[in-house]
């Protein structure tokens, strides 16, 4: 399974609202086409933000190994 979700089960997306992921790829340097790059961790590893909408899309890419979804925190005040 490539898709991951850290903490409990996400919630349904609206496809056009950005998520922040981790992916995984399989080709040092790879960036699948509707994926923007936050961070590097390394060369096949990077935070990243992209439509809900796209996630089946850059799972289904042969050169992504994983997505993890990050969670989103409650405020706290």
């Amino acid at each position: 399974m490539k898709l991951e979700f850290a903490g409990s089960t996400q919630p349904p997306l609206d496809p056009d609202e950005p998520v922040e992921a981790i992916v995984q790829v399989r080709e040092a340097d790879y960036v699948p086409a509707e994926v923007r790059v936050r961070a590097r961790i390394d060369a096949t590893m990077f935070t990243a933000e992209l439509a809900a909408g796209a996630l089946d899309r850059v799972q289904a890419d042969p050169r992504v190994v994983s997505v993890a979804l990050s969670r989103r925190l409650r405020l706290i005040e």
